[in-house]
């Protein structure tokens, strides 16, 4: 795969919105802190962030990470994100509320797709290469919300184990690198509002693959005109003859 050097500063920006006050509160939120708590997969405030369009909205950009610049990312470093929804929960806009699957391979390839015959198990085909600049983008933006520190994962040792409860959406995000593998997992009920450090990984992962958010008519239920009925004059004739014979 052939590296380019360097990928737009207002693009790296616009992607990195709002991510540096996420580290802060999302890192360890909705996460357990010490053997003596049980996992919690639920995050615990919000803050700003549930106002406006959700966790997606943009904000002022800060500048680029150092984690960015410095070009050093784990060469065996993969990402597989899957987002589900259980029965019953709600279809709202924002691409980060579709069931979908990411799968972002070290050779730099994403695999995607949004769908709600997804499972964890998916393994969608392929939607593109990334340039080492987006491979690096994305293993920043682990590390600023907190993803990449293996002692804080959460998440079970065979994910393919974790079903969506009624009426939520489930996000399972297992990250490899320097040869280990750990897994998060992050639960939303209802419309609550999806832990808004995984909303930025998984919006940040559909933005990449060309995944837009709906728009109010793409959910409205869906309405067939076939045309006029095809059988209306055979009627009129059996009622005419109908109206004949009586008479």
């Amino acid at each position: 795969m052939k590296a380019a050097t360097s990928i737009p500063r207002i693009l790296a920006a616009w992607l990195l919105g709002s991510v540096g006050a996420l580290a802060a509160g999302c890192g360890a939120d909705g996460t357990a802190d010490g053997a003596s708590l049980p996992p919690d997969d639920r995050v615990q405030a919000v803050g700003q962030v549930a106002e406006g369009r959700g966790a997606g909205a943009p904000s002022a950009a800060p500048e680029i990470a150092p984690a960015l610049a410095d070009g050093r990312f784990p060469p065996d470093f993969g990402l597989d994100v899957t987002v589900l929804l259980g029965p019953g929960a709600p279809e709202l806009l924002d691409a980060q509320d579709r069931q979908a699957k990411y799968i972002v391979l070290p050779d730099g390839s994403l695999h995607s797709d949004a769908s709600p015959f997804i499972d964890v198990s998916t393994r969608p085909g392929r939607a593109r290469w990334l340039y080492e600049d987006q491979m690096q983008f994305l293993w920043s933006l682990c590390t600023q919300t907190g993803f990449a520190e293996e002692r804080d994962a959460n998440g079970p040792p065979n994910p393919d184990m974790l079903v969506a409860r009624r009426g939520e959406r489930l996000v399972i995000l297992t990250l490899r690198a320097d040869g280990r593998t750990w897994t998060y997992v992050r639960r939303a009920p209802g419309v609550d509002p999806m832990d808004p450090a995984a909303a930025r990984i998984v919006r940040a992962l559909a933005i990449l693959s060309w995944i837009p958010d709906y728009r109010p008519e793409d959910v409205a239920p869906e309405r067939y005109d076939f045309g006029p009925d095809p059988y209306a004059v055979y009627r009129e004739i059996r009622d005419r003859r109908g109206v004949s014979k009586v008479r």
